[in-house]
């Protein structure tokens, strides 16, 4: 569900291997992305270099500037890519569901999200920690991220008014709130007890998550 959870392929064979060049391409921005990631999970923003990023990716350093203009360009692609993975796994999986309540959807949206962040340890603590350190580059991209998931509890919203189960939908305004306590949640798990800890916040999430649909119902 994040970037590290997408089938990214391992270093490219030596000599011939018969790729195009567009699939070089993918291969290198995926494992780039995930290199940095890893990175800056473990290291830090601020200590994290270039050549850390490209000795984990097991690319040369002329490559990686081919791809990206410098290590802010690349965290910030690697941002967008996880954040999209995941919403693009939770949308397949939860919404598609048959015969299943609103509130069943809003706690397995939790528990795979969750689940997931804590088996990316490094990845986790990029994403919810790191992205704070590396300044105003990722302003708007943190806000824009903010709406997609914003986007995808009110698609889980309105498949309970689909089924009757809500009135209408529900307060942006909430929401927002919402979005807001999960992040400072999660972040302070991943400081206090570690992002195996992370699953464990499922079921206050999905309680807060389904009281304040009910009140703005």
């Amino acid at each position: 569900m994040s970037v590290e959870g997408a089938e990214v392929p391992g270093p490219l064979p030596r000599g011939r291997h018969g790729l195009s060049r567009e699939q070089v391409a993918h291969s290198q921005y995926q494992r780039l992305c995930v290199a940095v990631l890893d990175a800056v999970g473990e290291l830090g923003y601020a200590a994290t270099t270039v050549a850390d990023i490209v000795s984990r990716a097991q690319v040369a350093r002329r490559t990686f500037y081919s791809v990206f203009g410098g290590k802010d360009e690349c965290f910030a692609a690697a941002y967008d890519l996880a954040v999209r993975t995941a919403l693009e796994h939770l949308q397949e999986t939860v919404t598609g569901m048959v015969g299943v309540t609103f509130a069943d959807r809003v706690r397995i949206s939790f528990d795979l999200y969750l689940g997931f962040l804590a088996t990316q340890p490094a990845a986790s603590r990029a994403l919810y920690v790191e992205t704070l350190a590396a300044g105003p580059g990722l302003v708007a991209q943190r806000a824009q991220v903010h709406r997609h998931f914003a986007d995808y509890i009110i698609a889980v919203a309105r498949i309970g008014v689909r089924d009757g189960e809500l009135t209408g939908d529900p307060d942006p305004e909430m929401i927002d709130m919402l979005l807001g306590g999960i992040d400072d949640r999660v972040r302070n798990c991943l400081h206090e007890r570690g992002a195996a800890a992370l699953p464990a916040l499922s079921p206050l999430f999905t309680r807060t998550a389904i009281a304040l649909v009910r009140v703005a119902d």
